[in-house]
């Protein structure tokens, strides 16, 4: 039917067109490519016509019927669909920027493609709208329950999520840029690979949600959650983290060259490539099961297996977490305490393909019956030996253990210059000064060698409080010190020449050539401790990358490392008086 002919019933108003309508047979009424404006629409029947390709714009659609109307392509800006019926209306690749669609019912419409931006859906449920491949930029959905709803690919630039119930929503490679997510629930939200960069997270809850490729630069993460989120492969370059929830989140190959860890997100923190998860990741570990159970020369060359890991890949330090009986057999944990130069999420790859490789050889062994005789005959020689020597070593000496402990290496300036009559009187009241703060601060296996001093602490707020007092308290009696901090696992052992316990582990050396590294007066801790000692109104933490005097793993004399030198904020605010 021309055109003109439907024009000119259009014209007529809402009562002689309906009744016109009912004459014309369905699907003859075709008004591809019409161009309409300003035209009053209120009441038409418009149902089952297409208007593929229309341009129609400043219209009223007030109660129309558009049921099942095919719109598809159709440029539909600035139009009032205000009560409108679009129920199962074809919206593919249409553009209904800044329409009113105040108590429109969309009910099972398509809207795959469509532009929907710049609209108030305030009062309107758009749960049951197809969401996936939809542009929705500076749309206002505030409070919207829209819970495990389908928005990957869509375009939510500056859309107002304020309020909404997003609870597993689909965000897959949608662009959040500027969007307001402000009192959402976002638990278990799926963002893989979107780009949420510069978005204000402050204070959400995210656990388990999933950013796995995620654009999450200079994003506000402050006293976010991210419990068991995943980051893989995520940037969060430029992110601010202060009082970040992090327990088991998962950040294989994360990205981040720098970060902001203090509460006015201005302390730029730079990390060198893969330092990032280096430092904050959770240990990696490696799991081997065994059929049946662990037989004896499996559990013998237990050492050995670990011994091969750490010298296949040079600079880690590997060591069992765990032997359990699970069903079917055994499962054996190494855990990975140090990754060298390695790529965390690499290694990992690698160490339980070369585990898995030398299981196959312990293994055979349990067919090898005159291998397994050799090696057992061995075994027992080596305990004939040894065990009863260590029998006798159990009774005198504390049990080798591990733990997590914050450490302290305190050395005092300028003692070799002292004289020998000032040099007992100096020390006494050194002594007599430390204790009572160490004894404050509840410190673990002290260890006060001449002017030095090594001890421990299970908190690391606590650690840095008595680092800072025993460096104020000594410098107003005229000492001049240096120390230096770090957190780690420590191997509780005993020292044969002191005959007390001492201290082992990575942690224990890095902790020595900080203190070495500070200069007179110095408190520098690691990135460890500014990051489980985040208290911004006891400590402020100013970045410093100093070189080391002595080499450490991979990590050779006179590099950089970067660090942090500690304040505390009282003093600070009295510097200032």
């Amino acid at each position: 039917m021309d055109h003109a002919i439907i024009l000119h019933e259009l014209e007529k108003g809402a009562k002689a067109w309906n009744l016109w309508r009912k004459r014309q047979a369905v699907g003859e009424i075709n008004l591809d490519g019409i161009v309409l404006s300003g035209m009053n629409l209120d009441d038409y029947d418009l149902s089952k016509i297409s208007l593929r390709n229309a341009h129609i714009t400043h219209c009223s659609f007030n109660g129309a019927d558009l049921i099942q109307t095919n719109l598809q392509y159709s440029f539909l800006q600035q139009n009032d669909f205000s009560n409108a019926k679009l129920i199962a209306a074809n919206l593919c690749n249409s553009d209904l920027s800044g329409s009113n669609l105040f108590r429109t019912n969309m009910l099972t419409a398509s809207t795959r493609n469509a532009r929907l931006e710049n609209i108030d859906f305030r009062g309107h449920d758009v749960s049951g709208l197809m969401l996936r491949d939809v542009s929705l930029a500076g749309s206002n959905l505030e409070g919207q329950q829209l819970a495990r709803v389908d928005l990957s690919n869509s375009n939510l630039e500056g859309v107002n999520l304020q309020g909404a119930d997003l609870t597993g929503t689909l965000f897959n490679n949608a662009n959040l840029t500027n969007a307001d997510v402000r009192g959402a629930t976002l638990i278990g939200a799926l963002f893989k690979g979107a780009n949420l960069s510069g978005m204000d997270l402050n204070n959400l809850d995210l656990t388990k949600a999933d950013f796995t490729g995620a654009n999450l630069s200079h994003c506000d993460l402050r006293s976010a959650n991210v419990s068991k989120a995943k980051l893989s492969g995520a940037d969060i370059t430029g992110a601010r983290l202060w009082k970040l929830v992090t327990t088991g989140w998962g950040i294989a190959n994360i990205q981040c060259s720098y970060a902001f860890w203090d509460k006015a997100g201005k302390e730029k923190t730079i990390y060198r490539t893969h330092e990032f998860e280096r430092i904050f990741a959770e240990a990696i570990t490696i799991e081997l099961r065994y059929p049946y159970r662990l037989v004896d020369h499996e559990l013998a060359t237990l050492p050995i297996f670990i011994e091969h890991l750490a010298a296949v890949y040079w600079g880690t330090i590997i060591r069992l977490k765990s032997i359990s009986d699970v069903a079917g057999g055994a499962l054996v944990k190494f855990v990975v305490e140090e990754v060298g130069v390695h790529n965390p999420s690499e290694l990992k790859v690698q160490l339980q393909a070369e585990a898995e490789r030398i299981q196959l050889a312990q293994l055979m062994l349990r067919t090898n019956t005159q291998l397994h005789a050799q090696l057992k005959e061995k075994i027992g020689a080596i305990r004939e030996e040894f065990w009863p020597r260590l029998l006798e070593l159990a009774a005198d000496h504390e049990k080798e253990q591990v733990r997590n402990l914050t450490i302290l290496f305190m050395d005092l300036k300028g003692f070799s210059k002292w004289s020998e009559d000032e040099l007992s009187e100096k020390l006494s009241l050194f002594r007599g000064l430390v204790k009572p703060i160490l004894k404050k601060f509840t410190a673990g296996h002290p260890n006060m060698e001449g002017d030095s001093l090594r001890v421990t602490f299970t908190n690391a707020t606590a650690g840095v409080s008595c680092a800072c007092m025993i460096r104020n308290v000594l410098r107003a009696a005229g000492f001049e010190l240096r120390i230096g901090m770090e957190l780690g696992e420590v191997a509780v052992v005993h020292n044969e020449v002191t005959d007390v316990p001492d201290l082992e582990g990575v942690a224990v050396s890095m902790a020595a050539r900080m203190e070495a590294a500070a200069e007179a007066g110095e408190v520098l801790v690691s990135h460890k401790i500014r990051h489980y000692a985040q208290r911004s109104d006891l400590f402020q933490f100013t970045p410093r990358r100093v070189p080391l005097k002595k080499a450490i793993g991979n990590i050779e004399q006179g590099d950089f490392i970067e660090c942090f030198a500690v304040e505390t904020v009282k003093n600070l605010r009295e510097a200032f008086v």
